[in-house]
């Protein structure tokens, strides 16, 4: 079941950090990313603004685009990911969120 992105914010992204997301591309067995860095701005009440970083192996390096994640607490959800760096510990990507905060109801 998806969960929507609308109700993954910063804070619940920290609570995982360091731990494994498997990244669902085609029909091939998924690659694991792990959660690295979450990088949080908090400029203005109307806007969300935050970064994740996730490091994965250094090849196969994924593409610039939207990919389906898996995480054992967060569920799938789907995000942008672009690589960022590479170096012998492997092939960092980043995810960025720029969006209305949600209000609450």
């Amino acid at each position: 079941m998806s969960t929507p992105l609308k109700q993954l914010n910063a804070k619940i992204f920290r609570e995982q950090l360091h731990t494994k997301f498997k990244v669902h591309e085609g029909g091939e067995e998924p690659m694991l990313l792990e959660l690295a860095k979450v990088e949080e701005r908090n400029d203005s009440p109307e806007m969300e603004l935050f970064s994740l970083q996730f490091l994965g192996p250094f090849t196969p390096r994924l593409e610039q685009k939207i990919y389906r994640l898996e995480h054992e607490k967060l569920g799938d959800f789907e995000i942008f990911l672009t690589a960022i760096a590479a170096d012998q510990q492997g092939t960092m990507y980043e995810s960025v969120f720029h969006r209305f905060r949600n209000k609450p109801a």
